[in-house]
């Protein structure tokens, strides 16, 4: 009886002594406590990964709706610019819809499986329409409520976009097509003309250097007959070009008007200010040349820059911001070689004599004044060779006199930076179309917030 419990207990600690040496179950168990965290671990990262799928997916769809937002509420500006009280107030709401309705299309389907209300809000400050979209929802995480007590993710985004609107804008082209514009626009083409010219010519030989357009006279027929580009020809191929480039750069229905005068004597209207941009490429200039008729609106003799003025000031009835179709910004481009003349032709009784002189400067400032941005363009005139055509008489030493002084006339009556020099046709092209850049340019910053 003694012997079998001692053989029982010596059986028990061998068997003790055999699982204290096993390696194997520790493990097993080591493996299986840590398989718990681990499986929590990748619960967590596949539910990170689907909230950034999410937000992924609805960043997009947010995108899309601010998007769409500030171009339907531009679109809509643009063609409504008179046609209600208040088209803003009607474009952002539209604004609004639509880019909620792009949400939701971009969304797709997996609003069914995580479902949310976007917010969109679309407003104007200024010539600037800004869309601003959040969302913010949940999704259920199995794995976060058993290692915790959070049962559900957030998912949220934002996104922004904004678009300046191009601005209204009028402009009125001041086109001097007085005798001196009539001179050849190449130096060589000056030299070469004014020898073959006969108009005028004194006792000595010496000839006009103008090919002037006057009943009777040889000049004007004879450069064209010879491919001689005038000044007045290179003015009007620039305003075309100018004209042209304004159809390409409008970004809103009937966003620029202009209106195209030539003067001489008095201004007169080749084209009144008109958002029908097309109509005005038929105009030629050298239609509207000095040619000795006192009964054309633009008359004939010398330039009259006080006549001119007055006449435009009078044209200019909206001085705006930019905002709208009844608030446009007003330019005036004034082109002209800044020589001014008091004298008047009339057919019945002659000339009234003759004495060339500078613009007066504040002619300008009344309209700078009012608001109105004045820019100039200068074509040099080109000083008188000697010996002068003695017909003319002492006229040529008071321009020669005066000619050094133009830039700085002309330089006071533009408004500040809006003053510029050309004289080949490249420059006077390449001009127009700064002094159109340099305008909208202004137009977007005097209408944006």
């Amino acid at each position: 009886m003694t012997a079998q419990p001692a053989l029982r207990l010596a059986r028990i600690r061998r068997r003790l002594r055999t699982l204290r040496d096993a390696r194997g179950g520790n493990v097993l168990i080591v493996f299986a406590l840590a398989l718990i965290p681990l499986i929590g671990l990748v619960g967590v990262g596949v539910d990170y990964v689907r909230g950034i799928n999410y937000r992924a997916h609805f960043d997009r769809a947010a995108d899309a709706a601010t998007i769409t937002a500030i171009a339907t509420a531009r679109d809509y500006i643009s063609a409504n610019p008179n046609n209600e009280s208040n088209p803003t107030a009607s474009a952002l709401t539209l604004g609004q819809t639509r880019g909620l309705s792009a949400f939701r299309v971009n969304a797709g389907a997996i609003l069914n499986s995580l479902p949310l209300t976007p917010s969109l809000t679309v407003t104007r400050t200024g010539n600037v329409v800004t869309a601003t979209a959040t969302y913010a929802s949940t999704f259920s995480s199995p794995f976060s409520r058993v290692f915790s007590d959070v049962t559900a993710i957030a998912v949220s985004g934002k996104s922004s976009s904004s678009l300046t609107l191009g601005s209204y804008s009028d402009f009125y082209l001041l086109l001097d097509t007085s005798g001196s514009m009539g001179f050849p626009t190449s130096s060589a083409a000056q030299v070469a003309f004014a020898k073959m010219n006969p108009d005028m010519a004194d006792w000595l030989g010496n000839n006009c250097a103008f090919a002037c357009h006057f009943s009777g006279y040889k000049g004007f027929d004879l450069a064209k007959a010879n491919k001689i580009e005038l000044r007045i020809a290179t003015v009007s191929n620039a305003v075309q070009s100018l004209i042209s480039k304004a159809q390409s750069n409008q970004t809103l229905i009937n966003q620029y008007r202009i209106g195209l005068y030539p003067f001489v004597s008095y201004l007169e209207t080749a084209a009144d200010i008109t958002t029908n941009l097309s109509s005005l490429t038929s105009v030629n200039l050298e239609n509207y040349m000095d040619i000795g008729d006192s009964t054309v609106p633009r008359g004939s003799g010398g330039t009259h820059y006080e006549n001119v003025f007055a006449t435009i000031a009078s044209k200019i009835k909206y001085v705006g911001d930019g905002s709208s179709a009844s608030s446009p910004l007003p330019f005036i481009f004034l082109v002209t070689d800044g020589v001014g003349n008091n004298q008047y032709w009339y057919n019945k009784t002659g000339w009234t004599g003759s004495q060339a002189k500078l613009l007066d400067p504040t002619l300008c400032k009344a309209l700078k004044d009012k608001g109105v941005t004045v820019s100039v363009l200068y074509i040099p005139y080109v000083p008188l060779a000697t010996p002068f055509n003695s017909n003319v008489g002492y006229e040529n030493i008071v321009v020669n006199n005066l000619i050094p002084s133009v830039p700085t006339t002309l330089q006071t009556c533009a408004s500040s930076g809006y003053f510029r020099t050309a004289s080949s046709a490249t420059e006077i092209q390449e001009a127009l179309n700064s002094m159109f850049d340099q305008a909208t340019r202004k137009a977007r910053l005097v209408a944006g917030p």
